[in-house]
């Protein structure tokens, strides 16, 4: 009796585990089109947003190293797609000495995924299917907080 009682809150708890696991298979529907390419220190996801209210683009970027992300610096690409999934004429769209600004996900934690707004110098062509927009970072243009923001006191019952 014992041990069906104690098999069954185990299989409980596993059930709970899995369902409150981040890499669930119902968070990983919600968009599966994304791919996020691992550049060393950052992640950068394929998809972007061009705002129509704003000159600029936003990537979604996944925080890999052990620190909290203060500024990022990168150069935004425009390019025609080519046969095979090839890029060819590559343009420069931004300042790259003007850093990006963390739109959501604010300050950008180990581990987390955040929106980062870089402003375009020329207007954005938006309703072309041919064209496609690439974020390039070098490792040494992300820089991290000098302190390190503390987690979020939790209400204690």
């Amino acid at each position: 009796m014992k041990k069906k009682i104690l098999s069954g809150l185990i299989l409980l708890s596993l059930i709970f585990l899995l369902a409150s696991h981040p890499n669930s298979a119902l968070a990983q529907q919600e968009d599966v089109s994304e791919r996020f390419v691992n550049i060393g220190l950052i992640s950068i996801s394929n998809l972007f947003t061009l705002p129509e209210k704003t000159n600029t683009i936003v990537f979604r970027i996944k925080n890999n190293a052990s620190r909290t992300i203060k500024n990022i610096y990168g150069w935004v690409y425009m390019y025609d797609k080519g046969p095979g999934g090839k890029g060819k004429n590559f343009v420069l769209m931004n300042n790259p000495h003007k850093g990006g600004n963390i739109i959501r996900g604010n300050p950008h934690r180990p581990g987390t995924i955040s929106e980062w707004s870089f402003p375009l110098v020329r207007e954005p062509f938006i309703a072309n299917q041919e064209i496609d927009y690439t974020l390039r970072v070098d490792s040494r243009s992300i820089f991290f907080a000098n302190v390190e923001v503390g987690n979020k006191p939790t209400k204690e019952p």
